[in-house]
């Protein structure tokens, strides 16, 4: 059964969750867990069971913020979050980063009713791990895909979302019920996503792309710059792994 874990409290055991302190949660403040992975970990799988914290003013999180610190010392970033997040994940590389591990909820004096579910799962450096430098990792053949935040595009990040390669699966389509990283550029240069080899930018309702996973594991990179006057939106959608 998983357990949940307390501000100031050390998860040692894959499975706990960090929880606000109540449900809703509206107190000015830090809380602050420590990971403690047992010895033959390499990775940290952080589920957002529930998440929702104040969300970004133009982009900046500068009410309430989620941090992850002592990890990722390959470079990959792992963005400051707030606002709404349920249903997202993460995955943090520790193989090369001596912590400590600590996930930090800081939230403001505004009023807001806060309220979060954070699962944390440690991953063997035997077991199935996520590829290097991909922050988000999707095995399954169809599932969502959402920006973080959304429908607040964050500024200043660069992540990858990666796919799994399936077998007897050539091709990945994305269908994205909204997409808005700013203004339609050639090329993009502020906000982008880049799928395969093409940069996607611009401001759509709806709009599609692909990307052939032939040759090894498929990742969309996602890049933002520091202006967030245009309040951009970010993206949601759904990908499908294709038949060859």
């Amino acid at each position: 059964a998983s357990t949940s874990s307390a501000c100031g409290s050390t998860i040692s055991t894959s499975g706990a969750s960090f929880t606000s302190p109540t449900s809703p949660y509206n107190v000015a403040g830090q809380c602050i867990v420590t990971l403690a992975p047992p010895a033959g970990t390499c990775q940290i799988r952080l589920d957002f069971e529930t998440f929702d914290l104040l969300g970004p003013i133009e982009g900046d999180c500068t009410n309430d913020t989620f941090v992850v610190v002592g990890a990722n010392e390959d470079g990959t970033e792992i963005p400051t979050l707030c606002g709404e997040n349920g249903g997202q994940h993460m995955y943090v590389h520790i193989d090369n980063s001596e912590g400590p591990y600590q996930l930090i909820a800081t939230t403001s004096a505004a009023d807001y009713d806060r309220d979060w579910d954070v699962k944390v799962t440690y991953i063997g450096c035997d077991e199935d791990c996520a590829p290097n430098r991909c922050l988000q990792y999707h095995e399954e053949t169809t599932g969502s895909i959402e920006s973080f935040a959304f429908p607040t595009m964050l500024n200043n990040i660069k992540y990858a979302i990666c796919f799994g390669y399936v077998a007897d699966y050539c091709d990945i389509g994305m269908d994205f019920t909204r997409f808005d990283l700013g203004a339609i550029q050639r090329p993009c240069t502020n906000d982008w996503l880049l799928v395969g080899t093409e940069k996607i930018c611009g401001d759509f309702l709806d709009t599609t792309a692909q990307a052939n996973a032939t040759a090894g594991p498929i990742s969309l990179v996602v890049m933002t710059d520091d202006d967030g006057s245009n309040v951009e939106e970010g993206f949601s959608g759904t990908y499908t792994m294709m038949g060859c």
